[in-house]
């Protein structure tokens, strides 16, 4: 009976589609791919292994029929509201990150993306240090999000 409901629990949760947080299946045109990014080496690294374990290789030699390319992470902090004093009580970053995906063959399809992201955070005026490392918190979200809302996007690329 145990070894019927296990089956059963296996066949339901795979029928209906779910998978493992992360997983994004690629479409075989760009599960090989050369990556060049100039956002910062912390986004570079992330969004390399990210797509490293949802297959994609990079290889060292010209066999790339596929190139990623991504702009620098564009950041803006804005004060969305003041305190009774006037300091700010609560910021918004948003973010902006250009991505281009190049086919290299005869075709030399260009796909572009504008992927954009907002978070907010309370300014606590008494622990500079607390909001700073909340800012900082923010801000790598942000990135995250960027690199989730790409990867949804390759998902969907028609080569």
């Amino acid at each position: 009976m145990k070894h019927f409901v296990l089956s059963l629990l296996v066949i339901i949760t795979s029928a209906c589609g779910w998978q493992l947080r992360g997983i994004v299946v690629l479409p075989p045109s760009v599960q090989v791919m050369t990556l060049e990014s100039q956002a910062n080496q912390r986004f570079t690294q992330r969004l390399r292994q990210q797509l490293e374990f949802n297959g994609v290789i990079f290889p060292t030699d010209a066999s790339a029929k596929v190139r990623l390319q991504i702009e620098p992470i564009l950041i803006e902090r804005l004060i969305l509201s003041v305190n009774n004093v006037g300091q700010a009580a609560e910021y918004e970053l948003n973010a902006t990150l250009n991505a281009h995906l190049l086919e290299l063959g005869e075709d030399g399809i260009d796909v572009s993306w504008e992927l954009t992201g907002r978070r907010t955070f309370n300014n606590d005026v008494n622990s500079v240090i607390g909001t700073q490392n909340e800012e900082k918190t923010q801000r790598q979200e942000l990135e995250n999000d960027l690199i989730r809302k790409l990867m949804i996007r390759l998902q969907k690329v028609k080569f």
